[in-house]
């Protein structure tokens, strides 16, 4: 399917819906240039597109990790195809799959997929899904909605995947500046890379223990912080949903905002790549686990039959 834009004074964006209605490029109108916003997506990357090589894609109907591709609900198991090497399922199956086109036209697309349409869907519930963009001036906003169509209640989450630039220049000065607050951090899957410094504390809460353990200065953006060469994959909670993205050498800064629901974000910055991500994500990495253990403040949803999930995310552009 051709890639399908959308275009206003400030900003173009291009979109696939196969596979997952995901962004192929962002780029923002700064003085007489088009800026790319998010990571261009590779033109060899656009004849066989993959959701991941893409600039920004979604993630339903959970985001990030599931350990050993299966868990319980309401003391039911569930088995999910794995689709990493570490036997994880990973970020949903709706961004590998052709979502159809409802609305494009002027500053909008939307974009919807029903699971019930795919007898080998990778998730045992049935849903169905919609995203719109659309174009505010040098605003993106991004609304999704995913609705149970079961007659049962469904556990349920949303995320997205952007990647963003290291530089958005020539110049090895030009070095991006994220901000954002965290309550705490997640400690890494079994399986993952990810690591954590072996002197951190987990935090207290209400007298409890928490899940989450509290920001090393390595992967703390409380303050404005160069990317630089961190080595971080980690789920962060107790997120207000705001973050800040800033290049001073280009003098441009994106600003993000997200609904409540979003509240959990992820920290991704491979060391030697071009590019870095922060998505925002409604629950804690294996959020499906967590909800099944008891975990409090996992940020899955239950969805009663008929019932939905929704939230917007926000890119505002300055220079």
């Amino acid at each position: 399917m051709d890639l399908l834009t959308i275009e206003n004074p400030y900003l173009r964006l291009s979109v696939l819906p196969n596979p997952g209605a995901s962004i192929a490029a962002l780029t923002a109108k700064l003085g007489d240039r088009w800026i790319p916003v998010m990571r261009p997506t590779p033109a060899q990357a656009l004849a066989l597109p993959k959701s991941g090589q893409m600039a920004s894609f979604n993630l339903a109907p959970w985001s990030n990790r599931i350990v050993g591709a299966a868990f319980s609900f309401q003391e039911k198991p569930y088995a999910l195809r794995a689709n990493t090497p570490q036997g994880f399922a990973i970020h949903g199956d709706a961004r590998e799959r052709p979502w159809h086109v409802d609305d494009h036209r002027g500053n909008t697309l939307t974009c919807s997929i029903d699971s019930r349409e795919f007898p080998d869907f990778n998730f045992p519930f049935p849903f169905t899904a919609a995203i719109c963009y659309e174009l505010n001036e040098a605003t993106l906003a991004t609304s999704f909605r995913l609705n149970n169509v079961g007659n049962s209640a469904m556990p349920a989450g949303w995320g997205f995947h952007p990647y963003f630039n290291r530089r958005l220049s020539d110049s090895v000065q030009d070095h991006a500046q994220l901000e954002l607050y965290v309550e705490g951090v997640y400690p890494p899957l079994p399986g993952m890379t990810a690591s954590m410094p072996p002197t951190i504390k987990r935090r207290q809460k209400l007298g409890e223990l928490s899940p989450m353990f509290d920001v090393p200065d390595a992967m703390d953006f409380s303050k404005p912080a160069e990317i630089g060469e961190r080595d971080i994959d980690h789920c962060f909670g107790g997120w207000d949903g705001r973050a800040a993205i800033s290049y001073p050498l280009s003098g441009v800064r994106l600003v993000i905002d997200c609904d409540p629901v979003l509240g959990h974000v992820i920290v991704y910055t491979p060391p030697g790549k071009s590019f870095f991500a922060v998505e925002p994500v409604t629950h804690a990495n294996d959020g499906f686990n967590m909800l099944a253990r008891g975990i409090a403040g996992n940020g899955i949803r239950v969805l009663q039959p008929g019932e939905q999930l929704n939230g917007v995310f926000r890119i505002h552009v300055t220079a």
